[in-house]
């Protein structure tokens, strides 16, 4: 019966298109592909691996041989994607990042000219290599993404050349610099620096930053004169009641051109989050489409209270903590 049995045709699997061969941490070799348009360092091959394992797999030498193998092929970087979350790439391999994506061939193009997104949550970099984005920023004509969350760099990161890297660049349109460790010195920076005046910043993150009433108040500053920023992710920090009335001020400023807000977990209390839902249903914050409020450690009786001034008493059982006003959302909770 099996003689019967018509044979498919055996299929070929797809080889790399470019290979290259890089060095990694553990003192092994791997192949990856220049030809692809995406560069994803963040694999766990085996599911018994542990994360520590995936974390310790490539290093900044293999950044630094995969832009050698390109400056000898003479070649412009083909990737439009660099994910090397998770990942031992330190200051080291940020600053061959920096190097590599901002030289040029022989014939004058620009080594990471295709690059859109920069993905690197938890790369284990610091101050030095912070500042070494900087330049990657500076040079990157088409980068729009750019995800750094989790390289504890404090505020000597952002300062200098970071923000001068920020301020040259015109491309990127989303930022996360999530639980970097900031604080409201690092925020100032930004603050008076590139963030008043980028064209392009559509979406920041400035979560889990340790910032307080000091950020609120150089945001809101900020706020006044931004022409671009639509979304501003400002969770888990500690604004309190007093960084609740600066964004208050600082959403009126704006003019309407903030759309999003996110200022869940800030111990804004109830006067803090009076003072902004008060705005969200207000003529001057109208243009707001989206404004979470939750975990601000409101007592029950004052928000039963707040809920009843914004006419959605919490006796409505059809309600719970997302409150919907036609196509925009409120997000309130003890």
């Amino acid at each position: 019966l099996a003689d019967l049995v018509p044979r498919l045709p055996a299929m070929a699997v797809a080889g790399p298109i470019d290979p290259i061969s890089v060095p990694t941490d553990l003192g092994a070799r791997e192949v990856l592909d220049l030809g692809q348009r995406v560069l994803d360092l963040q694999k766990i091959d085996n599911p018994q691996a542990s994360l520590h394992a995936c974390a310790s797999k490539y290093g900044a030498q293999a950044i630094r041989s995969l832009f050698e193998k390109l400056e000898r092929k003479d070649a412009v970087m083909n990737f439009e994607e660099m994910n090397l979350s998770d990942n031992n790439i330190g200051d080291e391999g940020c600053q061959w990042l920096m190097v590599g994506l901002s030289s040029k061939t022989k014939s004058g193009d620009l080594v990471g000219k295709n690059l859109k997104s920069l993905i690197m949550p938890r790369a284990r970099f610091g101050a030095q290599g912070m500042k070494a984005i900087g330049g990657v920023l500076a040079a990157s004509p088409s980068l729009e993404n750019v995800i750094l969350s989790s390289n504890i760099c404090d505020a000597e990161g952002v300062a200098g050349d970071f923000c001068t890297g920020l301020g040259k660049n015109r491309s990127v349109k989303s930022l996360c610099l999530a639980a970097c460790r900031l604080g409201d010195k690092g925020v100032a920076a930004l603050s008076e620096g590139p963030l008043r005046s980028h064209p392009a910043l559509e979406h920041l993150s400035l979560q889990y930053n340790r910032l307080e009433e000091a950020a609120a108040k150089s945001l809101c500053a900020m706020l006044a004169v931004n022409q671009a920023l639509r979304f501003l992710d400002l969770s888990g920090n500690s604004l309190g009641p007093g960084g609740a009335l600066a964004l208050v001020e600082g959403v009126k400023k704006n003019k309407g051109r903030l759309q999003r807000l996110a200022v869940s977990q800030n111990e804004l209390q109830a006067k803090g989050v009076k003072a902004l839902s008060q705005l969200f249903v207000s003529d001057e914050g109208k243009h707001l489409i989206y404004l979470d409020l939750r975990h601000n450690a409101v007592p029950f009786h004052d928000m039963a209270k707040i809920r009843e001034e914004l006419g959605r008493p919490m006796d409505d059982k059809s309600e719970g903590w997302m409150l919907v006003f036609g196509h925009r959302q409120l997000l309130l909770n003890r």
